[in-house]
């Protein structure tokens, strides 16, 4: 009788080794994000940028990439205060890693595409789509290429309306606005945009930062010294403290500080560095210390003592709210990107993990369904984010490029007059929502790694902890969402109220009205709800609406998700479209969430595999393994 061979048992270096994950191109993987560029893109558009998307998804994910991202992460910035003699220094120490994912930015044109114009009012799709792309391997550049974009947003709004009554200011201006929409990494800049104090919070009133008009002599008394440009200093001293100063390594800023003769707040703009022959120092600016965050670690964020900052005046005295809301816009804007973005990395690394990873009978995740089922209740939520926050990009790009000839045609907007409201009234309805998604998205994404989902991975580019810890910031950059749902209150109560309800009203009752009876099933749902939103809005106060706020929010994204998913669905009768809708609409439409559920399990199991892993040969039978 033979002995029984007993299996050697595992070490160090032998034994059981889990096959590691494997990323793909997300242009060519990622099935709702290709959906929603045919949603929002004409087909010579979609044909023109294939080749350089193809080549960008293989270059986030290139080795030359992920290193700068580890690197990024590793090395994090650091302030040195003085020297080993006690005399000041005050230098920013950023990593190599961190610089080269800026550059690699600028290069790819992930803010200049939006001011080149090629697309026309596609344009801003196509940029953000790039940003989409570039977000799980960033390391969150694309914080100050948000304030960089806002930047040369505001600055083109400032000079196109031809405010700039002083030349000097005009033609500093011009020069800041080339930088920041050039591709070229040796010349473009990125900004800041500090407006926190001590005081927080979305209120600035209580700003404490102050502005001293100079004297034609105090100006000149500092000749010698310019703007790391050439330009030169601006007219005002400024003295104050701001503390939460996102991109402290910006190459200029725009922040708020009251001046001797207003208690309201101004709008300044002033270059970060000032030069002097061949020394560069901070332009009246002392860090005083680095934040230490939960995520965000590579983007150096500090406490700043301005002293004797030089810098200039924009728009009209005291209203410096209103004067700096043009980059608030367009960095909610890409919080919303960046949400989906990161998301879209967490599911992708999900997904790949489940192709590898096998359980008992020696299956594949992928083919667990009650695995898969949970995967695909998180793809569903992106699919519908995706669709909304592309939208709000279509419709940014058509107001930038608002001249008749140049008009969409379009089932998705056939009334042009919608387009200015509709964006108002979205985009902090996108930003919160795309943002509180995100986060659930990538809790989720973790979870459905177990142990190894929760490591701070070795591996960076499966690294979902850490877009975990990044993405968590995006619920409050930019506003929190109780800010964003009392924005969306002041919108729908104040000036211009009536025009926002009844552009987001026309808007939702045409695309009913065009895509119902293709669909196939009833939205009567979807009109009640606008109904009943309309109503909520007319009847009750401003005070109780804020109570109310994130119920609007959620009211209102529920209708403008499904709306385009159903239009999305329509174009093809894909599967996986229409069943996406399906699902979305269910979600408010308790018959259709019964039928849904009357379904047989096999045919439901196999719908969650087509819409997690795309249109590919099913594998769930009866006798899966549960």
């Amino acid at each position: 009788m033979s002995e029984k061979v007993v299996p050697a048992a595992s070490s160090a270096t032998t034994g059981f080794f889990q096959a590691k994950p494997q990323l793909t191109n997300q242009y060519h993987e990622d099935h709702a994000f290709r959906r929603a560029l045919d949603l929002f893109l004409p087909a010579q558009t979609r044909t023109s940028i294939d080749s350089e998307f193809s080549q960008l998804g293989d270059k986030v994910l290139s080795p030359q990439v992920l290193f700068w991202l580890r690197d990024a992460e590793v090395h994090q910035p650091t302030l040195v205060l003085r020297d080993s003699f006690g005399s000041p220094r005050n230098e920013l120490i950023t990593s190599e890693g961190w610089r080269q994912l800026q550059d690699f930015g600028f290069r790819e044109g992930m803010v200049a595409t939006g001011y080149e114009g090629k697309y026309g009012h596609h344009t801003r799709v196509v940029q953000f789509a790039k940003i989409h792309l570039f977000a799980g391997s960033s390391s969150t550049v694309t914080c100050p290429s948000a304030m960089q974009d806002g930047a040369a947003k505001l600055i083109m709004t400032f000079l196109a309306d031809g405010r700039a009554n002083d030349p000097t200011l005009e033609a500093v201006l011009q020069r800041a606005y080339k930088r920041l929409t050039s591709r070229d990494p040796t010349f473009a800049w990125t900004s800041g945009q500090w407006m926190t104090e001590r005081t927080g919070g979305s209120d600035v009133s209580g700003t404490e930062t102050r502005a001293t008009p100079l004297s034609e002599s105090q100006i000149h008394a500092d000749d010698a010294w310019t703007a790391s440009d050439g330009s030169p200093l601006g007219p005002f001293s400024v003295d104050g403290f701001k503390w939460f100063s996102s991109a402290t390594d910006a190459n200029m800023c725009f922040f708020l500080a009251k001046t001797p003769t207003s208690e309201r707040v101004s709008l300044f703009f002033g270059p970060v560095r000032r030069l002097k022959g061949d020394s560069l120092e901070f332009n009246g600016i002392f860090p005083q210390r680095l934040k230490n965050k939960l995520g965000t670690k590579a983007l150096p964020t500090a406490e700043l003592e301005l002293k004797g900052m030089r810098a200039y005046m924009l728009g009209q005295e005291g209203a410096g709210t209103k004067e700096i809301s043009p980059i608030l816009n367009i960095t909610r804007v890409y919080n919303a990107v960046s949400s989906v973005g990161s998301m879209a990395r967490g599911l992708a690394i999900s997904r790949a993990f489940a192709r590898v990873r096998t359980v008992a009978g020696g299956q594949p995740l992928m083919n667990t369904p009650a695995h898969v089922r949970s995967m695909a209740i998180q793809h569903v939520e992106y699919r519908g984010q995706t669709m909304i926050v592309y939208f709000i990009t279509y419709l940014l790009g058509i107001t930038e490029h608002s001249s008749s000839t140049s008009q969409p045609n379009s089932p998705l907007l056939e009334n042009s007059a919608w387009t200015a409201p509709l964006l108002r009234i979205l985009t902090p309805v996108v930003k919160a929502m795309s943002a509180a998604a995100a986060v659930d998205g990538l809790r989720a994404c973790m979870e459905s790694m177990g142990g190894l989902g929760y490591l701070e991975n070795e591996d960076v580019e499966l690294n979902v902890a850490k877009i975990y810890r990044d993405t968590n910031v995006l619920t409050i950059w930019e506003g929190t969402t109780d800010v964003l749902a009392a924005d969306t209150v002041r919108v729908l109560k104040g000036r211009g109220a009536e025009q926002a309800l009844k552009a987001l009203a026309g808007w939702a009752q045409n695309i009913v009205r065009n895509h119902e009876s293709k669909f196939g099933l009833s939205l009567k749902r979807v009109i009640v709800e606008i109904q009943d939103l309309v109503t909520l809005v007319q009847r009750k106060n401003p005070h109780e609406l804020l109570y109310l706020g994130r119920d609007l929010l959620d009211s209102i994204s529920w209708i403008v998700i499904t709306l385009l998913l159903v239009a999305d669905a329509t174009r093809d009768n894909d599967a996986i479209a229409v069943e996406t809708a399906k699902r979305w609409l269910a979600r408010k439409d308790e018959q259709l969430a019964q039928d849904l559920l009357a379904r047989p399990w096999i045919e439901r199991a196999k719908l969650d595999q087509a819409v997690v892993f795309g249109p590919s040969p099913q594998f769930v039978s009866a006798t899966a393994k549960i």
